[in-house]
């Protein structure tokens, strides 16, 4: 007996040892997925180290003159361009997610259909729109009988900017707000009614608190795009701190002030964060998920058709109006702008945005298994940090990727020059090589949440049972991940190509020379005065844009 219980105790301890064997850290992995994290926060480290540094000669004039009124301006665009994009958002998502409409399958995606659409080409269609020569004097000119340019509204101004900013991005908003309301509780709507609760109680006391939560994410995007916006602020003459650090960098030369102004721009950001934090303290916002399907309300006849006009507002707005200038605009001008050089820039946009959506999505599967390969808590923890990126705007990371690689250039010229006597130009900035790096730093978060989503719905027996048949990870990731996870793949790399043939500031300043895109295109049309012929790249990018609406509408709809 003693000797079977000192057997018994021996296979206990060494099925412990085996057991712990297979938890013990990985460090390989556990080094490639810090070195990576690393390699991504270079920009960001750059501008915090460069601080030190101090700024450049103009800084003393700036802090003087201009920084207060690049602050009011950047205040007052996030509170009027906020709050409006939450009107514009809320509303109608509650709407379509509550109530019968006509057109209401129509509604669900087509209030989506303003994010094909980047702010900076709203911008530009509505200054064309409101033109002394543009359709609306044409139309009031028509049933007023008041010639054109006897009434006109000017939108190049800060108001006009918040606006157009507002009813450009307000989506961000919508599509977290209807989904969590298609999501929320059955029961606890069905309980208010039955109290007698009239339906704006019910949106004001209990969907709308319930979704806080959902709403600030999505607010929180809307506040970040318009701190990153250039060519819109620009066009329309408003100093903010993006258009701040082009103009330092460009017409100053001085990239140390543009450092300080990107360092004062990532402090505004991390005060919106601390913000929306203390606002929601130790509050909890928890729910039951309804078993039951929400009913829809069925309004009278007439509400109905309010209710619908509501919901086309921001529709109108957001993409109607833009889409029908762009058209008008190209009918005009197609003819000076077709060419093989226009296709060359298709071809090369799309080119550059399919790179970066395949880095992007490579990235973010060697950080999410690389992380679980590692078997550290502390370096799946670190792992996140790597998409911290989308929260910085484009302007910070072009200027964190300008200055170490300008420093690498010059270190690698000089150094083959004395070595090997060989004469080379830069390998980074102005290269392929700096624009997608800057890409997968900006946008790594576009394609790691889609595919991190699909990873947690696989079950993890079936990894362990390819391991168990002696599967390496190189083969479970090709025969078992990989098809696995083709939905979450293809949905992280179209979002980020769409975002990429979207991008402008990060673009301006890193692009190759004498490489042209769809959307640097666009802006140099509107700066040299010939916005119309912009029409014709605005409205590729505006058709491209259109697919992750899809996929955004179907992804909310399961």
């Amino acid at each position: 007996m003693a000797v079977e219980g000192s057997q018994r105790r021996t296979l206990l301890k060494s099925q412990s040892t085996n057991r712990l064997s297979h938890q013990h850290i990985d460090f390989g992995w556990s080094a490639t997925t810090v070195v990576i994290v690393l390699f991504l926060s270079v920009p960001i480290l750059t501008i915090l180290f460069k601080l030190f540094d101090g700024p450049g000669e103009s800084w003393g004039h700036i802090v003087k003159h201009l920084l207060a009124g690049y602050v009011a301006n950047s205040t007052f665009l996030v509170g009027v361009g906020g709050g409006l994009a939450l009107l514009f958002g809320v509303v109608p998502a509650w709407i379509v997610s509550r109530y019968t409409l006509p057109m209401q399958r129509t509604f669900e995606w087509a209030l989506i259909l303003p994010l094909a659409i980047p702010n900076y080409l709203t911008a530009y269609a509505y200054a064309g729109f409101f033109d002394y020569s543009g359709p609306f004097q044409m139309f009031t000119a028509l049933f007023t009988g008041v010639a054109a340019g006897g009434q006109h509204v000017d939108m190049m101004n800060p108001l006009g900017l918040a606006f157009v900013l507002s009813v450009s991005l307000y989506p961000y908003v919508y599509v977290t707000a209807r989904s969590f309301f298609l999501n929320q509780s059955a029961s606890q709507l069905n309980a208010a009614v039955l109290m007698g609760a009239r339906e704006s109680s019910i949106f004001w006391r209990i969907a709308l608190p319930l979704a806080r939560p959902a709403i600030a994410g999505g607010l929180f995007l809307v506040l970040m795009e318009i701190l990153n916006d250039y060519g819109a602020a620009y066009y329309y003459g408003v100093s903010t701190f993006t258009t701040a650090i082009f103009r330092s960098w460009f017409a100053l030369e001085e990239p140390d002030t543009s450092i300080y102004l990107a360092a004062l721009l990532c402090l505004f950001v991390l005060g919106l964060i601390l913000l929306e934090r203390f606002q929601r303290r130790r509050k909890g916002y928890t729910f039951r998920p309804s078993d039951s399907r929400l009913a829809r309300v069925q309004p009278t006849r007439g509400r109905q058709w309010l209710l619908w006009a509501v919901c086309m507002i921001p529709l109108t707005f957001g993409f109607l109006i833009p889409l029908f200038q762009m058209l008008y605009w190209s009918y005009f001008s197609y003819a000076n702008v077709l060419s093989s050089a226009f296709w060359e820039m298709i071809g090369y946009s799309f080119l550059l945005a399919s790179l970066s959506a395949l880095l992007c999505i490579c990235i973010a599967y060697m950080l999410i298994y690389g992380a679980r390969w590692s078997k550290s808590a502390n370096v799946n923890l670190f792992s996140r940090l790597a998409v911290l990126g989308y929260a910085v705007p484009g302007v910070v990371i072009a200027v964190g990727v300008l200055v170490p690689g300008l420093a690498i250039d010059k270190w690698l010229v000089t150094m083959f020059k004395n070595q090997f006597d060989w004469s080379i130009g830069f390998l980074i900035n102005g290269t392929l090589i700096g624009l997608l790096f800057a890409y997968s730093v900006r946008f790594l978060a576009v394609s790691f949440n889609p595919i991190e989503a699909s990873v947690r719905r696989l079950s993890p027996s079936l990894g362990e049972a390819s391991r168990l048949l002696g599967a390496s990870k190189w083969r479970r990731t090709k025969e078992v991940n990989l098809p696995l996870l083709k939905n979450g793949l293809w949905g992280g790399a179209l979002l980020v190509f769409v975002d990429v043939l979207k991008e402008l500031p990060l673009t301006l300043l890193l692009k190759p020379y004498g490489v042209i895109t769809l959307s640097t295109k666009a802006y140099e049309y509107a700066s040299d005065e010939r916005i119309a012929e912009s029409a014709l790249p605005s409205l590729v990018i505006i058709a491209v844009g259109v697919l992750p609406v899809i996929f955004l509408n179907k992804l909310i709809q399961k």
